[in-house]
């Protein structure tokens, strides 16, 4: 989960069109408000040639992906189809209309239903829960955009160093969670990974960081954690 700086799409969206490269952006992760906007695109301006979905657009109630493309990229397969065909090109289950009811009860509920402005409301109580960890003794790293985020551990706050792979920071710290009652993902490079749900009240959201914080409270005071942190700062 490592966020790219502001201006760094755009920038890259005008090297694309200056060089004539067809611009492909992945938002089956960061689509559907999970950094705030509906397309994290948006918030820098940016129309790429494809954009490619899933997840959020049926809030994964049933199976469903989608791929937008710009005019231009159309009208070339389109035109290049035999006349008795509306467009030459097709996706097994296209269209498929349980999915498609679901994904248009799901949009609805972005908008009307409130979950995108929820989003946004509860993702700045999610930003200062992430500033307020970077104090705590294990963490060296936090990086966040709208309810999208992560926490990196270290033994060292000085120097960012990793932690030995053979003290399986990772599966100490699902354990640890899943014990305090929160689900976060758990990477085995001590990285905590952070998506929670659009829906998430504020209350919810500080009850989910308290959970967390006494897992590395936990974490923290298991004796090898201890002494790798000791070494660390010595």
């Amino acid at each position: 989960m490592i966020v790219p700086p502001r201006g760094w799409l755009k920038a890259l969206r005008e090297a694309c069109t200056r060089l004539g490269i067809l611009m492909l952006v992945d938002e089956v992760i960061t689509g559907f408000g999970r950094t705030g906007p509906l397309f994290a695109c948006e918030e820098e301006g940016v129309s790429p040639d494809f954009l490619t979905t899933a997840k959020g657009l049926t809030s994964g109630y049933i199976p469903m992906g989608a791929m937008f493309m710009a005019d231009h990229v159309y009208h070339t397969i389109a035109d290049g189809a035999a006349p008795s065909l509306p467009i030459g090109h097709g996706q097994t289950y296209s269209g498929h209309p349980v999915a498609a009811a679901v994904a248009l009860e799901v949009l609805r509920l972005y908008r009307e239903g409130g979950l995108l402005e929820n989003g946004r409301k509860t993702g700045e109580r999610f930003a200062q829960h992430m500033e307020r960890i970077r104090a705590h003794p294990l963490v060296g790293d936090t990086r966040y955009r709208g309810m999208l985020g992560a926490i990196e551990l270290t033994p060292d706050k000085a120097t960012k160093a990793t932690f030995d792979p053979a003290l399986d920071i990772g599966g100490r710290l699902s354990k640890l969670t899943y014990g305090n009652g929160v689900i976060v993902r758990c990477f085995a490079n001590a990285v905590l990974g952070f998506a929670p749900a659009l829906c998430c009240t504020l209350d919810e959201m500080d009850m989910i960081f308290d959970r967390v914080e006494r897992s590395l409270d936990q974490l923290l005071g298991q004796p090898d954690i201890r002494a790798a942190v000791s070494a660390g700062v010595a």
